[in-house]
């Protein structure tokens, strides 16, 4: 049976275009139709967020649809392909590793027999075209997308196409609501990666850093789940600075 380490992409592994180039190259294409004092990412987040309260899980994020339905509503009449912005955005030094040993990190867990899963709730076409140009798409066995699945994390059927074929034994990610309870919910180790450990917590062994309350308490208020915090679900088994880590830590199921 396969043993699966699966990973979040976007401020796990990766940096995506979005924020600084895509979304605001948006905003210049639609500003000589329509004044929006902060431009239209708000009205972007607020359907995105209505979607999701009306559990249309993929839909709320084809960024492509929503804007195509803002636009019609508003009788924009122009056209914008996200999918290709991206694609013109997806290079060096726009989108790029948030580690530079990532691969070799990869490489070697690869090496030790593990498969290497992606579990996105971005789209494969917005996620596939940066995860090749920083030649990441080489080291990952499996792309789980809500494109390909009709569902998006934390819902852990999203993990059907995996466990069919093995087990998830690991999951990495840098959310609370969407990695760490995904994970948990399946029964796999949930791991956290916080980029912005304190060097103080770094020196505290990744199963032990969980226990430093006041440490976690800023974990979720930085993150703004303070209310997720009297729930087990939301704590992860593991909390780690670098992937680097992994290769440090005992990976095993912890069901």
């Amino acid at each position: 049976m396969h043993q699966y380490i699966t990973f979040d992409l976007d401020e796990t592994l990766m940096q995506n275009p979005f924020s600084k180039w895509v979304f605001p190259e948006i905003d210049r294409l639609v500003a000589p139709h329509l004044e929006l004092k902060d431009g239209i990412l708000p009205e972007i987040k607020k359907e995105h967020r209505k979607r999701l309260k009306q559990a249309q899980d993929a839909a709320a994020y084809n960024w492509d649809d929503i804007l195509k339905q803002i636009l019609v509503e508003k009788n924009i009449p122009i056209t914008i392909d996200i999918a290709e912005l991206v694609q013109k955005h997806a290079v060096d030094p726009k989108v790029y590793l948030l580690e530079n040993d990532a691969l070799t990190v990869l490489e070697e867990l690869k090496s030790r027999g593990y498969l290497l899963g992606v579990v996105t709730n971005g789209f494969y076409k917005y996620q596939v075209p940066v995860m090749e140009t920083i030649q990441l798409v080489t080291y990952i066995d499996k792309i789980i997308t809500p494109c390909n699945t009709g569902y998006c994390k934390p819902e852990i059927k999203m993990a059907d196409r995996l466990l069919e074929e093995g087990e998830i034994i690991a999951h990495v990610g840098d959310r609370l609501d969407h990695d760490v309870y995904f994970a948990n919910q399946l029964g796999a180790l949930s791991i956290l990666i916080d980029h912005q450990m304190p060097e103080a917590v770094r020196r505290i062994s990744p199963d032990r850093r969980v226990e430093q309350k006041d440490y976690l308490k800023t974990i979720f208020q930085q993150k703004k789940y303070g209310e997720l915090v009297p729930e087990e679900n939301y704590l992860p088994k593991i909390v780690i600075y670098s992937i680097r880590e992994l290769l440090d830590i005992e990976l095993t199921n912890p069901s």
